[in-house]
């Protein structure tokens, strides 16, 4: 079996590691994971974890799960310099598959078989909305018994306290406001903003909800930094839902979709 290659720290990294409080921020979503993971792999035992990610970024969530579970994973990733990392680090794992390019690409999706867990972490909110769409449609139709997605809170007071902590902490994500965004963000006054493109201003966590309610059932929506704080001051929400049955699901329409950067980009 090949050896591990050598690890680097990326710039993405190193910005999710800025300080203590982003390290343990980012930390939510797979300390929810390996929650979720673990009920999965009761349910089923002695039988390998199949996962579908959406958005491998570094392979940070193979890496986690690897360590603990008989997995198979396949990732989509668009951007090349992250497929790039993910290969050196990764690709020499038999369970572990990255297939480069958009997710709204029906080509990446037409062989893969049913996943016992569906992943989409901090990615959705980088895609414009037509395209998460058939994305999510395209997920409902593979079935997997499990679909979880998170995304940041960027509506409501919460992106006050968010822009403001950025600043103060020496985190970027401020920088990608103006304050005027900010100001009205927190009130909800969406419209006040450009529309949201692949970034975190102008995206609005709710519709997200009401589009996966329509294919998976939401069966709970944990909220960091803390579970009982109410979603208005949430930094992010974690979808965790299971399909509809029956689940009647056509082949998602296609036409009019470019599987390209402006459609489906990555953190």
């Amino acid at each position: 079996m090949p050896s591990p290659p050598a690890m680097h720290e990326t710039a993405y990294e190193r910005n999710q590691r800025a300080n203590p409080l982003t390290r343990w921020l980012h930390g939510f979503r797979y300390r929810s994971i390996h929650q979720i993971v673990d009920r999965l792999v009761a349910e089923r035992p002695g039988q390998p974890l199949r996962v579908l990610e959406i958005g491998t970024a570094h392979g940070k969530l193979f890496e986690e799960l690897d360590r603990r579970y008989e997995l198979r994973y396949v990732g989509i990733e668009l951007d090349p310099a992250f497929c790039r990392t993910a290969r050196e680090r990764h690709g020499w794992r038999d369970n572990f598959e990255l297939r480069e390019g958009s997710a709204a690409d029906p080509a990446l999706w037409g062989d893969l078989e049913r996943p016992d867990l569906v992943v989409a972490m901090e990615t959705l909110e980088h895609i414009p909305e037509r395209a998460d769409v058939r994305i999510i449609e395209r997920v409902a139709a593979l079935a997997p018994r499990c679909f979880v997605a998170s995304v940041p809170v960027e509506v409501g007071p919460a992106i006050w306290i968010k822009n403001v902590g950025s600043r103060l902490t020496g985190y970027n994500r401020h920088k990608s406001y103006s304050w005027r965004d900010t100001f009205w963000a927190g009130l909800y006054q969406l419209d006040r903003l450009p529309p949201h493109g692949t970034g975190h201003r102008g995206f609005d966590w709710r519709w997200l909800a009401h589009t996966i309610r329509h294919y998976f059932v939401i069966r709970e929506i944990r909220r960091s930094p803390f579970p009982f704080v109410p979603t208005p001051l949430a930094f992010s929400v974690m979808f965790v839902t299971e399909p509809r049955v029956p689940a009647v699901v056509t082949a998602p329409a296609t036409a009019g979709l470019q599987p390209a950067a402006e459609l489906a980009g990555s953190r």
